[in-house]
């Protein structure tokens, strides 16, 4: 049973028969991303009596009666946020007083106000919600399933709807087609893919995502689940996070393309060009003896053979020392297939493999031992974290 002590500006709370958390959060006068936040390790499918909870004491977030609750994530802005969301920056600003948009802290909440969509009934009949409805009473009523009635109506809340306001009744029940929508590519779920970041990365909105996946639960998405996502032109330019000496800044980089079809961006004072029939080669302008040999593998290749190559090749300069999970500083490696490195006086070598966008992709870093080290190496990590398949 899930267990713990209460952080401060919080009750605690005993689970009673027939409770469920949006029971709890309209008792308390709070909300299921609240109870969600302050107790993370809860299983909210799986509420036991006698369980303990912690209750959020009001007010913690700016009431958000019209829109929904967002956490705030690392990397995140107000302007990217807006965006996402399909909302005004000022509306943003307004529907959170007193928030310093200069000052956002992971784990804060915001209000993303509602921007009223439309009902869309062609394949359906409109309905008046009335006091005491719910997705539940209506689809029973109305004689259809749940999913097709949350299918029917993807831009609407089941948790917040209003009186008077006006939703969807499906004719019947239809299916997600094998095949995704005109102007639309599936798309697979990774590990820790959310709506956001894949429409953030994809440069979409979450709206757009949900309208081509009726169907889909974006706060239940499973690993290896396709979805569909809007086909759309890369632009051409975009700022990129580089963090150097523990400060991150948003730096401008160009998409390139590869003959191995595959993308990058690429910042300014270093370039990317092809080397040899199957490999590229990224550099630094500033010193060219800074370099990160990029190929792309083909899909049977051998894992424990490139490892003991990779092995061999590192022990001309030292020992090879191997390093995965949490050990890898970065995140994005984290995933890969393996990461190896050695190092003397004179060079640091990296040779790593790993799969992006179902492609498996050998990076192997040669940097020099010198003084420029800690300003040039954090672009390169920049630039590798933007290399997509398309």
């Amino acid at each position: 049973m899930y267990r713990q002590l209460c952080p401060p500006g919080t009750d605690s709370y005993v689970i009673k028969a027939g409770d469920a958390l949006y029971q709890i959060a309209e008792r308390f006068n709070t909300t299921v991303a609240a109870l969600m936040l302050v107790n993370p390790g809860i299983n909210p499918n799986m509420l036991q009596i006698g369980q303990k909870i912690c209750v959020p004491r009001q007010p913690i977030f700016h009431a958000c009666p019209d829109g929904e609750y967002y956490t705030i994530k690392a990397g995140d802005t107000l302007y990217g946020i807006a965006r996402v969301h399909e909302i005004s920056l000022n509306d943003l600003i307004e529907a959170n007083p007193g928030l310093n948009p200069y000052m956002l802290m992971v784990g804060n909440v915001l209000c993303i106000p509602s921007t009223t969509p439309t009902v869309d009934c062609e394949d359906g009949s409109p309905y008046k919600v009335v006091a005491g409805d719910s997705f539940y009473k209506i689809a029973q009523a109305k004689d259809v399933s749940l999913d097709a009635l949350l299918a029917a109506n993807p831009d609407l809340n089941p948790d917040r709807m209003e009186i008077g306001q006006t939703i969807c009744i499906p004719y019947e029940d239809e299916e997600m087609p094998e095949e995704c929508p005109r102007n639309s590519e599936p798309y697979i779920i990774k590990a820790g893919d959310t709506f956001y970041g894949i429409a953030s990365r994809l440069n979409t909105t979450v709206r757009k995502l949900r309208r081509l996946n009726p169907n889909v639960n974006p706060n239940s998405l499973r690993v290896g689940q396709k979805i569909c996502v809007p086909k759309s032109e890369l632009p051409k330019t975009k700022e990129i996070p580089v963090t150097i000496g523990g400060v991150t800044e948003n730096l401008k980089a160009t998409l390139k393309r590869s003959p191995q079809d595959y993308y990058i961006y690429v910042l300014d004072n270093y370039k990317f060009t092809p080397e040899e029939p199957g490999k590229d080669q990224l550099y630094s302008t500033i010193d060219d003896s800074f370099f990160v040999r990029i190929e792309k593998l083909p899909d049977d290749v051998d894992i424990d053979d490139l490892k003991a190559n990779a092995l061999t090749e590192l022990r001309d300069i030292a020992t090879p020392i191997e390093i995965s999970g949490r050990n890898i500083a970065i995140p994005f490696f984290r995933d890969s297939k393996f990461f190896l490195y050695a190092t003397n006086a004179e060079v640091t070598k990296n040779i790593v493999v790993m799969e992006i966008d179902g492609a498996l992709f050998r990076f192997n870093m040669h940097f020099p031992s010198v003084e420029d080290t800690g300003e040039i190496v954090p672009g390169f990590y920049a630039m590798l974290q933007t290399i997509g398949v398309q």
